[in-house]
């Protein structure tokens, strides 16, 4: 049975909501994971970057932005250690 696109993106909008949920009844390594957000947000920027069409748009209707995601790859973080060295006057 198929489902429709507005009760994925509704489903993804309230995740916090059904994650709380499963931890509280079903109890998971919940505790472990808040640990380190690094692979979520790892993820999360990998989708992000390799989006495209109606994929595109859903991850813009459900939030999932740059600015969103605390998350730096090694090339954002090369340039901006570029960015910040100061330039030397001889």
């Amino acid at each position: 049975m198929p489902i429709h696109e507005s009760k994925v993106a509704d489903l993804l909008r309230n995740s916090h909501i059904y994650r709380a949920k499963i931890v509280e009844e079903i109890g998971t390594y919940q505790k472990e994971l808040d640990k380190s957000t690094q692979f979520e947000n790892g993820v999360l920027t990998y989708l992000n970057e390799a989006s495209y069409g109606e994929m595109r748009d859903l991850v813009s209707d459900v939030g999932i932005r740059d600015d969103t995601i605390e998350f730096t790859n090694l090339a954002k973080l090369n340039k901006m250690r570029e960015q910040s060295q100061f330039a030397t006057d001889a």
